[in-house]
């Protein structure tokens, strides 16, 4: 099931802010519980499962943590779970909708959709060549550690040669970044981005029946939220 980039920013800022801001979660607890696994919920749509599995398990365990810091007396054990379950309940479902729209986007349906929304070309195209670059630095890293294994440098054997690991890392990387950069750009340019012009698209984004769902999904929450703060 496909869901359209608009309706994955506009979930973004709405799980993020009912997240940090967490009243809903107080009164309603079952709901608090939703806000928090939903980023989950969507991965299940893309078959992405090893996020799926992963921020389950966290969330239970933070969840579970929760309840537990009621009974539980204060030292310093109890302040690293109560940040723990902070991080997780509070923070981690904004970051990982962001996250997930950024992850289950192609590049040419995120485009299509900031220019459905009237969006002017000099913010689509350094936000465009932004998430290029992150993709690309991305997989740059990727092939870094693939190597790096290859010759038996990997984080296990960090302690028995730190130095030698982080040079091996992070300088092919950082020479790497300049040249990804100009990269970019020079792809931006040869795609026909121009700031002054318009663009065509192969892209067949479009707002269907799942996207208004969790549209209404999302301003559900918004009018709870605001009833909440009023009352």
């Amino acid at each position: 099931m496909k869901i359209d980039f608009r309706t994955k920013i506009f979930l973004t800022n709405v799980i993020g802010i009912a997240a940090i801001e967490g009243s809903l979660g107080r009164t309603y607890y079952y709901l608090g519980i939703l806000i928090a696994i939903f980023p989950y919920l969507l991965a299940l749509f893309d078959k992405k499962w090893s996020l799926l599995i992963k921020g389950l398990l966290y969330t239970s365990v933070a969840f579970l943590g929760q309840g537990l810091l009621l009974n539980l007396p204060q030292n310093f054990l109890t302040m690293i779970l109560n940040l723990y379950v902070g991080i997780i309940i509070r923070i981690l479902p904004g970051v990982m909708m962001g996250y997930y729209a950024l992850v289950t986007t192609k590049m040419s349906d995120l485009v299509y959709s900031l220019q459905k929304i009237n969006l002017p070309n000099f913010l689509i195209i350094p936000v465009s060549v932004m998430f290029r670059f992150f993709y690309s630095i991305k997989e740059d890293y990727k092939k870094i550690n693939e190597a790096m294994y290859m010759h038996g440098l990997s984080m296990k054997n960090f302690f028995k040669d730190p130095a030698k690991i982080l040079e091996y890392k992070f300088v092919p990387l950082l020479m790497i970044t300049s040249q990804t950069a100009d990269d970019v750009a020079i792809s931006a340019m040869t795609r026909g981005m121009r700031v002054d012009g318009e663009r065509s698209s192969i892209s067949d984004a479009s707002l269907k029946l799942q996207d208004y769902v969790l549209i209404a999904f999302g301003i559900f929450i918004i009018v709870l939220f605001i009833r909440v703060k009023i009352c």
